[in-house]
């Protein structure tokens, strides 16, 4: 076939020699490594500031409910009052139990009458048989039955008289368990604290069957910061740390609360760890219930590995970096701990000192050959 008109055949010799200079530049393009800075695993043992939600929560707090069924006769503190330890708080009112303590009262009375009564007897038929002794030493002066029948009335009458002891005992062990029930009628604080509700009126039927307390009684003199402290930082709050924190109340008011306990275990629901902090509120500066911004500082209890951020690689296998081993890429799997400034804390299968990519990217294949700057 003949192309007649010039323009034609000048463009398809430019198609031509288009294809022919990108056949040439694929094979050699396939020969270039690529060039990364390289940059070691460091290993550190920082100290991080880690920002958490915490709870404040009382010192003490105990819903008072009644023990004895009876009626509110008289009420003596209202939501908010400040209380003494021992102090009454609200007096009830049940006849029958007032009534069952006399009648324990009079048993341990009669009780103690019967035991006097049986000593009387035990004393005196002892005292009759040692006279009998004494007597049958004459010869047929004391038959040997009148001997058996003393010494009989005498053990008899002793059991009688032990008895009446322990008839004793349990009357008054009767009527110190219902002097107890009377004590129960008058509700007294447990401790020393502010009454944070109250839910009863004069004449109102309480005791058994009751959801309700009477009462809500909080300490609120030292607050207890509680802080669910993850998993992954649950080995780096350290023995006598201190913290500081805000609330929303006051949030540019910083407070201080020192480290006393944790629980030491992980939770299986959400897998965390609640460690408390005591602050101490005498000025009566915060109120138990509210929610706090918690600055703690973590250092772990020996040093970790870090990496830049910019080494990291993220896919949906997981997180990696790339490591140069005899100037070839290799993929290592790594998980994430916390964040320092440009660096990031990893755990896997690498060591300090070795060298990795600084600013790795997807590209960067497991096995392809690099040049370090």
């Amino acid at each position: 076939m003949k192309i007649r008109n010039p323009c034609i055949a000048f463009i398809m010799c430019a198609v031509l020699f288009e294809a022919c200079k990108q056949e040439e530049k694929t094979p050699a393009s396939a020969d270039i490594i690529p060039v990364v800075e390289m940059t070691t695993i460091r290993s550190m043992q920082p100290s991080i500031e880690v920002v958490l939600p915490g709870e404040l929560k009382p010192w003490n707090k105990a819903p008072m409910f009644a023990k004895v069924k009876g009626y509110v006769g008289r009420v003596n503190v209202d939501r908010g009052s400040i209380v003494k330890m021992g102090q009454t708080l609200a007096q009830l009112e049940a006849p029958e139990i007032i009534a069952a303590l006399n009648q324990a009262k009079a048993h341990v009375s009669v009780a103690e009458a019967s035991m006097v009564e049986q000593r009387a007897k035990h004393q005196a038929s002892a005292m009759t048989y040692r006279r009998i002794v004494e007597t049958s030493q004459t010869a047929g002066a004391v038959s040997a039955n009148e001997l058996d029948l003393a010494y009989s009335r005498m053990i008899t009458d002793s059991a009688i008289a032990n008895a009446a002891q322990d008839n004793l005992r349990a009357a008054q062990a009767q009527y110190t368990s219902q002097a107890q029930l009377v004590n129960y009628l008058t509700v007294r604080a447990p401790f020393e604290g502010t009454i944070t509700e109250r839910n009863i009126s004069p004449g109102e039927l309480v005791g058994e069957g009751n959801s309700k307390p009477l009462f809500v009684l909080e300490d609120r003199s030292t607050l207890r910061l509680t802080v669910a402290v993850p998993e992954n930082l649950s080995n780096s709050i350290q023995d006598k740390s201190a913290v500081t924190f805000s609330v929303q109340a006051d949030p540019l008011k910083i407070y201080e609360a020192q480290f006393s306990r944790s629980a030491n275990t992980i939770q299986e629901n959400n897998r965390t760890m609640m460690a408390e902090f005591d602050f101490k509120n005498q000025q009566g500066d915060l109120k138990a219930g509210m929610y706090a911004e918690v600055k703690l500082p973590m250092t772990r209890n020996k040093p970790t590995l870090f990496v830049p951020q910019s080494a990291l690689i993220h896919s949906t296998e997981g997180v990696f970096i790339v490591r140069i081993k005899d100037d070839f890429a290799e993929w290592v799997r790594v998980q994430k701990g916390n964040t320092l400034d440009s660096l990031v804390e990893v755990f896997g299968t690498v060591k300090e000192g070795e060298r990795i990519v600084k600013k790795a990217y997807d590209e960067l294949r497991n096995g392809q050959p690099l040049k370090a700057k």
